[in-house]
């Protein structure tokens, strides 16, 4: 009997053991999923903020994108109104100005304008010069050799109201023939703007390839 009870006091004490290791055991499993759900819940948060982070940047870099468009926008407009007097003459052979461009062009437009005698070319065409750097080659058609187009003269003009009569009656759809000198003019924009014009120049052709009309406006817009 005495055998029993001791053997039931074993078993009871084996018993409380075990149960104390496993609630133990279950405390550190909750401890661990406690600290898991801490550290999924801060990786939770922290990939949040930076996803407030990225969202903020995106919309810091598009403003200054828009900034930076908005800065050039204005450096191109201050840079064609700094060009509103001048007039680019295209045709006019290299050789023919000789060492005076200003020269040849105030006798080429008393030449080609007799009846504006109300204005001084001399004080108008306050000066005129070269420019190479836009000169072109294409292949000739007869000798099959390459040949480049004179450089277009930049002639800027005092009073723009002379400058606008002279577009008018030398726009390139207007050559103007002098002594068997042909020559007519454009603009003198930006080159960004001129850039612009050539890619919206492309676009229109594309949209009437589609049936849809297009024009360009001045200096470089596109209207569909």
């Amino acid at each position: 009997m005495v055998h029993n009870h001791e053997q039931a006091q074993k078993e009871s004490r084996k018993l409380k053991l075990a149960n104390r290791q496993l609630q133990l055991s279950i405390i550190k499993v909750v401890k661990s999923w406690r600290d898991t759900g801490t550290r999924i819940a801060s990786m939770e948060t922290r990939t949040e903020e930076l996803e407030t982070e990225v969202r903020a940047a995106t919309v810091q870099t598009a403003t200054q994108g828009q900034q930076i468009s908005d800065i050039q926008w204005k450096l191109e407009d201050a840079e064609n109104r700094q060009r509103r007097n001048n007039l680019r003459i295209l045709g006019i052979a290299e050789d023919l100005e000789g060492q005076d461009t200003r020269a040849c062009i105030v006798l080429l437009f008393k030449k080609a304008f007799p009846d504006l005698t109300g204005w001084d070319w001399e004080k108008e065409i306050q000066r005129a010069h070269r420019f190479p750097l836009m000169r072109k080659k294409q292949t000739s058609t007869t000798t099959g050799r390459d040949q480049s187009y004179p450089g277009a003269i930049i002639v800027y003009f005092v009073n723009f109201l002379l400058r606008q009569v002279v577009f008018e009656r030398t726009r390139p759809n207007s050559k103007l023939t002098v002594e068997g000198v042909s020559f007519f003019t454009r603009p003198d924009f930006a080159h960004a703007t001129v850039e612009r014009k050539w890619r919206l120049r492309q676009m229109i052709v594309q949209f009437q390839e589609l049936g849809a009309e297009a024009y360009l406006l001045s200096p470089a817009r596109l209207k569909v």
